[in-house]
């Protein structure tokens, strides 16, 4: 039993380090990631110049900070549906369940793949939005307090990894890219902002402004529930995937 235990831990080892490694070979994967960062930085510096910062008013400068990642956060729904849907372009699908046959397995690799990837570049997105925020300001770090920075930037992370999974989940159900992006971006570019002031905590983004903003609105869930919120719309497509992956020829 032990044995057969390490022999599929080793496996399922060896498969998240392919996966990794096709997503690092995909331009389109590091397109996403430093058009998203550079798109962060520019709105941070329009918002920065265009908004009054000042310490009098009342609004928290990490509150600014984080502002432009409300809308860059579609770069890392549409790097889970590239992660997803690159492998049904030419084929490749095949290739990886002849290396991968079991479905599942594959499908979890992948998911666990795209974990760190994620989660990487949403740290690096989220601190330089804060970053620059400070600079325009010329806020310096002792003028912030740190603990809340590391708060906001691990749960705007944490959020951003999860939409990433969940993306992902979605693209591989669909199968196809565009059908799968146009759903997510039509819900974050146009239905999302139009729900923000109607307190729907239930919807992923809405629960997870109540994480990463210094903030909050008096009608905000706990915390914890947030996070069940994100987590239980996470599920919600990833395991659907699961069981797809283990029905489906390809």
């Amino acid at each position: 039993m032990t044995n057969a235990m390490h022999t599929h831990a080793a496996a399922f080892v060896h498969a998240v380090r392919a996966e990794i490694s096709k997503l690092c070979s995909l331009p389109a994967i590091w397109l996403v990631l430093a058009g998203t960062l550079v798109l962060t930085i520019v709105l941070s510096i329009a918002f920065g110049t265009n908004a009054n910062i000042d310490p009098d008013s009342g609004v928290n400068i990490l509150d600014y900070g984080v502002t432009a990642v409300t809308w860059t956060q579609v770069g890392f729904f549409l790097l889970g549906v590239i992660a997803a849907t690159s492998e049904y372009i030419g084929g490749q699908i095949r290739t990886t369940l002849v290396a991968i046959p079991d479905r599942t397995v594959q499908r979890l690799a992948a998911t666990t793949a795209l974990i760190p990837l994620a989660f990487t570049g949403a740290i690096v997105t989220v601190l330089t939005s804060i970053a620059t925020i400070l600079l325009i300001a010329g806020t310096s770090l002792d003028n912030i307090d740190l603990t809340l920075a590391v708060r906001i930037t691990l749960s705007a992370a944490g959020y951003l990894t999860l939409m990433a999974i969940l993306s992902s989940a979605l693209g591989f159900l669909i199968r196809k890219a565009i059908p799968a992006a146009a759903i997510l971006l039509v819900y974050l570019l146009i239905i999302s902002p139009l729900l923000q002031g109607q307190d729907w905590y239930f919807l992923p983004d809405i629960a997870s402004y109540t994480l990463w903003f210094a903030a909050t609105p008096e009608t905000a869930p706990p915390a914890a529930l947030a996070w069940l919120v994100l987590l239980g719309w996470t599920l919600t497509f990833l395991l659907p995937s699961m069981i797809s992956a283990s029905s489906r020829d390809t």
